[in-house]
């Protein structure tokens, strides 16, 4: 899919609303910039129980903004209220900033409003850069093995169970199945699943994220699996889920790499998982020419998060994670 048809697609999620067509419309028109990613209608993860999802009418991946179009439905005081808890619930959870567009405002205040999220972005631009929206780059699991890293915060999306295990360091051609052992971390298995009615299979997969469950709805199947997996099989997943995702189509989204918690698993009768890391390592395949090494990222728990090839990639995971406990090898 080329970026003309992936924008229309964006904008198409729109064509029902009135008031959202138009403000989505003429902000990507005034951007008038094909470098720059938009996703509309974007469901985000939120740490609110009762309302676990929102759903961002537009969305700018490169600057982190959000757009929420406030209609006229909105402006009861009950609806309002709902909002600003979504509104607070999104900057909570991906640490966005958010714009608010009153679409009932008179046609000179709506423009004002827009006016102020094409000059925020124009302006990062000129100040902070911009790396351009590279959709053939984006699906390719080879972007991920250059940089050394895979993070969940970039949102990465992948079309095969192959690309997925490629970012590893399988060097599949092709590759049917859910998953495949990770041929460097011999701990760990990869694994793309469904978190939606699927078979025999009733996979959850928590609103924030930071657990998931594997359940077969036979019990003599379940206990089969349990056994296995709490025994014999890999204690680590590295997770991709199954999901349609803004492209309007069903791809890989990575979420980070879980180990069982044996102690919950063998209470619950279920497979359950921790997140333990939302960055993982990549890997060039076993017989590639790798480029040189210059220095790798390590959590403090020891584990190897990053690999490092270039004085940018390193500088840039630096200045993102500087709060973070991370050590460096050089």
């Amino acid at each position: 899919m080329g970026k003309y048809n992936y924008i229309k697609r964006q904008i198409a999620k729109t064509n029902k609303k009135n008031d959202e067509n138009y403000i989505v419309t003429r902000t990507w028109h005034l951007l008038d910039n094909y470098d720059i990613k938009m996703d509309t209608q974007q469901y985000i993860a939120r740490d609110n129980p009762d309302f676990p999802y929102a759903l961002a009418d537009m969305y700018f991946p490169q600057f982190n903004i959000v757009v929420e179009v406030d209609e006229a439905y909105h402006q009861n005081s009950f609806v309002m209220e709902l909002d600003e808890i979504r509104k607070n619930d999104i900057i909570n959870a991906i640490g966005c900033k958010v714009y608010r567009i009153n679409a009932t405002a008179p046609i000179q205040k709506i423009h004002n409003q827009i006016n102020e999220v094409v000059a925020d972005i124009k302006n990062r631009i000129l100040t902070v850069g911009l790396t351009p929206w590279d959709i053939t780059r984006e699906y390719s699991p080879n972007s991920y093995v250059e940089k050394g890293y895979i993070d969940v915060d970039d949102n990465v999306h992948l079309r095969t169970v192959a690309d997925c295990c490629n970012c590893f360091g399988a060097g599949y051609k092709g590759f049917q199945g859910s998953g495949a052992s990770h041929k460097f971390e011999k701990d760990t298995d990869i694994k793309r699943l469904k978190f939606y009615p699927n078979g025999v299979w009733d996979n959850v997969l928590e609103a924030d994220e930071s657990r998931f469950i594997e359940f077969h709805t036979d019990h003599n199947e379940n206990e089969s699996y349990l056994q296995k997996r709490l025994t014999n099989l890999n204690q680590k997943i590295a997770l991709f889920t199954h999901a349609k995702t803004a492209s309007g189509q069903f791809e890989a989204t990575f979420k980070g790499l879980y180990k069982v918690n044996k102690e919950d698993s063998a209470k619950s009768g279920k497979v359950t998982y921790d997140r333990i890391s939302k960055i993982m390592p990549t890997y060039y395949p076993q017989d590639t020419i790798k480029p040189h090494k210059i220095a790798e990222a390590y959590d403090s728990t020891g584990y190897k998060v990053a690999h490092f090839y270039n004085e940018k990639t390193l500088s840039e995971f630096r200045h993102r994670y500087a709060v973070e406990q991370y050590s460096y090898t050089f």
